[in-house]
């Protein structure tokens, strides 16, 4: 007896020996990583000095980080805005990094007019930051990247000064990691950012007079307030000194300005910034002369504002009774159906406890989401599987439930416990029901059903009574079958009759987790890396065989001490190659190919971003574009079915369409700000450009005759 049990622990420390040697390896260029340099040293200059900020120390391939070029000008002196005004020079950066990085335009704060003598400038007094998004390309192969700003600026009082330096930061490259020393910084950066918005404006030139209307009755409201003034954002349009004429009718705003002396060239559109004492916007107008000023509107058009409270409740509701299908929720619910059919007289409670955990749950996504929405963070519905943590933590909880529902453990009166029965202690029952519903949410997550679009669009840009109603009523939605059954006995006695056969019923349906477990692991692979992903099947490993002999344990009436520990010891383990996994560099996926003039190798696509279709619609292309995540089923089926198919294909080359695809599978402000222009919070979201007409949104659930109508119809 002896000897087996030596051999076994001699089996058992090899297994572990083995183990560990691998996280070493796979493990230690973690720690080989270069301390990050998320600031720059500051440059002095006459009257003013300078450095550059990195929100992230350690930043990943292929993703959207922001970086600040810092001003500091002396009391009494001044930087310029991007129209300087009658005198002095936009600030202007150019950037360096690796072939291949993706610097966008400068983030311009809220101007401030400076006169002097007769004469009007626009520009910044104090700490100004200027920010700019940025990413490098995918095939980076470094450990660390260093990117540079060279900065131009004009610093003025009665006297102007031009100054340069040329400023530097150092990045790691891995696991995103924000740099503290940074964060209150970037805080007072976006603060001094005025509100983005998307009110239709339009201008015209007659007799030497510029006219502006905007059509928003927020505009409206801001002229009424005092100190109300409109900064034109483009040079030698309009006469700076004068403050023009404003006029109100209904929701439209009339500014009317001198044409400027100096004007040569109309252009296409300039940006406008409204402020008051209490708000400033930014938006885009456009020329009444351009075939582009039919699209100012679009994305108006396209948002909910028109769509009604109650139909938009209706979209809630059928969107989150749609939810009850995915393969990933199906599972869970189909059991505690039929658990809450045979629960022998508290089916009302069961239901009703259900419900509670399905709408709390909701209303908790949501408050999280539209706090650090108001905190200024760009984040849209699904931003929780965003994060590798979570998607991580998620493998781990679909793996735990698979083995649950194959029988290797019990845990029934845990979250685990997704229905296999009812305890008919009225406490006991009432907890098992509440986290079925919790875990049924968290599930539920990635799929965002059809309907769900609209309804979380419109909710998000609602005050948070609203916004907090509709998320209720999605999650009365998820929860409706339960109510149907828990409150009319005529449904639940349609259900088969407990017996021999709900346990084979149950172990089929571990099958559906396991397949969601590859899903997930695909994700995170694609989010974090080869290496990562190899830590992950380790720890699973780990976590499969802690719940293997807890199960063995659960046989016995007394398991032993050495036993009970032997559980706590793959656990451990289990937690520590998780965190070894999510602290791993991110690595090129196998599907990172390389790009020939914007177009991926291999594919008819071409990378999304604002700037390439400005580009494109500024050359009269027709576009269609597609935002996707890898973890959002709804967008992955549509891929497969209708759009990487040869009918499609043809179709775009046929009609010269341009595909961009732009991937929010991690966090993206620009792809969130798109979606917002289209009153949508989340993916799947495809929007069809053909020139001279505006933007049509295309439906949720794509087949390739949908998108062939779609296409031939414009």
């Amino acid at each position: 007896m002896m000897s087996m049990m030596e051999t076994y622990v001699r089996s058992l420390g090899l297994y572990l020996l083995v183990t560990l040697s691998a996280l070493v390896v796979l493990g230690a260029n973690t720690t080989a990583m270069a301390a990050p340099q998320s600031q720059s040293e500051w440059v002095q200059q006459p009257h003013l000095e300078a450095r550059l900020l990195s929100e992230f120390s350690t930043i990943s391939r292929g993703h959207l980080y922001t970086l600040a070029v810092q001003l500091e000008p002396e009391a009494g002196w001044h930087t310029y805005w991007m129209n300087p005004g009658d005198s002095g020079l936009a600030t202007q950066i150019q950037w360096q990094g690796p072939e291949g990085s993706y610097f966008d335009a400068i983030q311009w704060p809220i101007a401030e007019k400076f006169n002097i003598g007769p004469l009007s400038n626009y520009g910044f007094e104090g700490t100004t930051y200027l920010l700019t998004d940025f990413s490098i390309p995918q095939n980076y192969e470094g450990s660390e990247v260093t990117l540079t700003a060279q900065v131009d600026w004009l610093v003025c009082e009665e006297i102007c000064i031009p100054g340069s330096a040329e400023l530097s930061v150092t990045l790691a490259i891995g696991m995103p990691n924000p740099a503290s020393e940074n964060t209150a910084h970037f805080s007072t950066a976006r603060a001094q950012l005025p509100e983005l918005v998307a009110w239709p404006a339009q201008f015209d030139i007659q007799d030497r007079q510029v006219t502006i209307v905007v059509k928003s009755a927020d505009a409206v409201a801001m002229a009424s307030e005092a100190g109300f003034y409109g900064f034109v954002g483009a040079t030698e349009l309009v006469e700076h000194a004068e403050t023009g004429q404003i006029d109100t009718a209904d929701d439209m705003l009339v500014l009317r300005r001198t044409l400027n002396t100096y004007n040569s060239e109309t252009p296409d559109s300039f940006a406008l910034q409204l402020t008051h004492p209490n708000r400033s916007v930014e938006l885009r107008v456009s020329s009444a002369q351009q075939p582009e000023a039919v699209d100012a509107a679009a994305p108006a058009a396209a948002s909910t504002g028109d769509v009604s409270f109650g139909l938009v409740l209706i979209f809630a509701f059928l969107g989150g009774l749609i939810l009850n299908l995915m393969p990933c929720v199906f599972p869970v619910l189909s059991l505690k159906a039929m658990a809450v059919a045979n629960s022998h007289g508290n089916e009302k409670r069961e239901a009703l406890w259900y419900t509670a955990g399905v709408v709390v749950t909701f209303l908790v996504f949501a408050g999280l989401l539209l706090a650090l929405r108001a905190a200024g963070q760009a984040l849209g519905w699904g931003f929780q599987l965003q994060n590798p943590w979570l998607i991580a933590a998620l493998v781990f909880l679909f793996v735990a439930i698979g083995l649950n529902l194959s029988g290797v453990f019990q845990m029934a009166t845990r979250l685990m416990s997704v229905g296999q029965g009812i305890d008919t202690h009225t406490g006991a029952g009432a907890k098992k029901s509440f986290a079925t519903g919790i875990l049924a949410v968290i599930v539920a997550s990635p799929c965002t059903a059809p309907f769900m679009g609209v309804a979380l669009g419109y909710a998000i840009t609602q005050p948070p009574a609203i916004a907090l109603l509709v998320f209720a009523v999605l999650g009365l939605g998820l929860a409706a079958p339960f109510l149907l059954i828990g409150f009319i006995p005529a449904i639940a006695r349609l259900l088969p009759k407990p017996g021999a056969w709900m346990d084979t019923f149950k172990q089929w349906m571990a099958f559906p987790m396991y397949l969601t477990t590859v899903w997930l692991l695909w994700v995170f692979g694609r989010q974090t890396g080869i290496d990562a992903l190899t830590l992950l099947l380790i720890a699973l490993v780990f976590l499969a065989t802690a719940l293997w002999w807890l199960g063995k344990l659960q046989l016995r009436s007394q398991p032993g001490l050495f036993s009970r520990i032997l559980v706590w010891v793959f656990l451990l383990l289990t937690a520590l190659t998780y965190y070894s996994a999510l602290n791993m560099p991110s690595q090129p996926t196998a599907s990172s190919n390389g790009t020939e003039n914007g177009q991926v190798s291999g594919q008819n696509w071409q990378p999304w971003s604002a700037d390439k279709l400005a580009e494109l619609r500024a050359n009269n292309e027709t576009v269609f574009v597609n935002m996707t995540a890898d973890w959002c089923i709804t967008c992955l089926a549509n891929e497969r079915v209708a759009l990487n198919v040869d009918a499609t294909r043809t179709l775009f080359a046929e009609n010269d369409i341009v595909y961009l695809k732009g991937d929010w599978t991690r966090q993206d402000p620009a792809i969130t700000e798109y979606l917002a222009q289209y009153g949508r919070n989340g993916v799947p979201l495809y929007v069809l450009y053909v020139p001279g007409e505006a933007p049509k949104v295309l439906p949720q659930i794509l087949t390739p005759a949908i998108v062939r109508e779609q296409v031939l119809s414009q």
